[in-house]
């Protein structure tokens, strides 16, 4: 599985539960992260990859021993739960793939 540095940074920085954020200040500090040309094309770049990713473990990319974003019931309500925090945000005129 590939280890996605910047979207686990993003979860880490910005949706970890120790965080703390509200959802508003998440969006907020997420438009920010997407506003540098660069770091955005990065996300695009690992999101899209993501999504093509038949490795990868929806909840374990959401709760694991480095950081808890969100404690998902199994691996669809993980994978709706990226969808609607970051595809959905960074990609708003894109379908999911």
């Amino acid at each position: 599985m590939k280890n996605y540095p910047s979207l686990r940074n993003l979860l880490i920085s910005i949706f970890s539960v120790d965080v703390g954020l509200e959802e508003s200040d998440e969006i907020a500090a997420l438009d920010s992260v997407l506003n540098d040309p660069v770091q955005r094309a990065d996300i695009e770049d690992e999101l899209r990859q993501l999504f093509q990713d038949s490795s990868i473990s929806w909840s374990d990319l959401l709760e694991n021993d480095e950081y808890v974003v969100y404690p998902a019931d199994d691996e669809v309500d993980a994978k709706e739960y990226v969808v609607e925090s970051l595809w959905n945000r960074v990609f708003p005129n894109e379908k999911v793939p």
